[in-house]
């Protein structure tokens, strides 16, 4: 087998995968590296995706769906709840079933996967390569790093992916089965004995099963967000079982450069996380399938916009969360119960077809004079 290609991909999850089909489509050879026996496992996801951050890239299946949402449910420090009617606003996904799709869609296209091939160090235009116990290298023309928060590939090719404790979100998620939750809606959680600098979230799976996790700032506090989630599940699912485990880290950061002459990362590599929510899957694909295509481009000696794409489609609004984070970060619970007061007039009786975040934190800030002089800046 030929160790020579156009393309290497390091990392075969949604965005590793989203770029081997989009250049491979382009005629390109492209050889995608998994360093894991298989896609999709271990996983450290919500697996929540919105349906409006995904149009036009892909078209969900119902074989990746386990559940299909209709709106979300917000609870205030105080534990006062309402509903954000959303039809059809998006699914909680099945990782498990999903990743491996999306890399055979990949593979269908002419891409060639290699598990459980760990990629230890790039020298010149070569990746080295450990597999079953043996080392090998691949010459690329270009490189793409989907190799996730922690990314070897962006410190390989000199880009500082470092994050500071400002610039990361520590989480901990349970699956729990065994549990009653109304599986059309998500619930979001906020407050400090939930999730400080954060927040909680219930994402169904079924009827009786759930991703039940949360996101904090080690800025907040010196407690481990396994401390603060096992004392949210006693309390709120006394009779739930724990499936899985999981414990990870989601960057809030913005990085000056994501790519270079031959190489580029793509989603939490890139550090192209939502740095409010934490969502990750939809600007993975977008940004894995943006520079697939332009990877291409740029292998074939034709120009490529890659970093204009990456910047219109992704990095204009995460530097605005980015922005609005350092905000958030300053909230009491007494700030985000009067959040949850403007929030609650907003939402009520208004089934909504979009959120537009830089409008709805305008309405939040112009509503409250101490959150505008907290967000005075956000407006200018």
């Amino acid at each position: 087998m030929s160790r020579n290609y156009d393309l290497i991909i390091i990392g075969a999850g949604p965005a590793g995968s989203a770029a081997a089909a989009a250049a491979s489509e382009e005629g390109v050879s492209v050889l995608m590296l998994e360093e894991h026996a298989e896609i999709g496992s271990p996983l450290a996801c919500a697996e929540g995706l919105s349906r409006s951050t995904i149009k036009g890239y892909l078209d969900i299946k119902s074989e990746w769906i386990s559940q299909k949402l209709s709106g979300s449910i917000i609870r205030d420090p105080g534990g006062k709840e309402f509903t954000i009617e959303y039809p059809n606003v998006g699914w909680v996904l099945n990782r498990k079933v999903f990743d491996p799709a999306i890399a055979e869609f990949a593979e269908s296209k002419g891409a060639v996967i290699k598990k459980s091939a760990k990629a230890v160090g790039i020298q010149d235009n070569e990746v080295i390569v450990s597999r079953n116990g043996k080392t090998r290298t691949y010459k690329f023309k270009y490189l793409i790093g989907a190799d996730g928060v922690a990314s070897n590939v962006g410190r390989w090719m000199g880009i500082d992916t470092r994050m500071s404790l400002s610039e990361i979100e520590i989480c901990a998620e349970y699956l729990l089965s065994k549990i009653n939750t109304n599986p059309e809606y998500a619930y979001l959680i906020f407050g400090s004995s939930y999730a400080p600098g954060g927040y909680a979230w219930i994402f169904p799976k079924s009827t009786t099963s759930a991703n039940v996790g949360l996101g904090i700032s080690p800025l907040k506090t010196k407690k481990k967000p396994k401390q603060l989630l096992d004392h949210w599940v006693r309390q709120e699912f006394p009779d739930a079982r724990i499936e899985e485990r999981i414990f990870s880290g989601v960057p809030a950061k913005v990085l000056k450069r994501f790519s270079g002459r031959s190489f580029c990362l793509v989603g939490d590599a890139a550090r192209l996380a939502d740095p409010l929510s934490g969502a990750g899957i939809a600007n993975g694909i977008k940004s894995g399938f943006i520079a697939g295509r332009n990877a291409a481009a740029i292998i074939r000696g034709r120009k490529d916009n890659l970093e204009s794409e990456i910047r219109a489609e992704i990095l204009n609004e995460i530097e605005w969360h980015h922005r609005v984070r350092k905000v958030y970060l300053k909230l009491t619970d007494n700030d985000f119960q009067t959040i949850f007061r403007i929030a609650e007039k907003i939402f009520r009786g208004k089934p909504v077809k979009d959120i537009n975040t830089r409008q709805l934190v305008r309405q939040i800030l112009l509503a409250s004079p101490h959150l505008l002089g907290l967000g005075f800046r956000l407006l200018l």
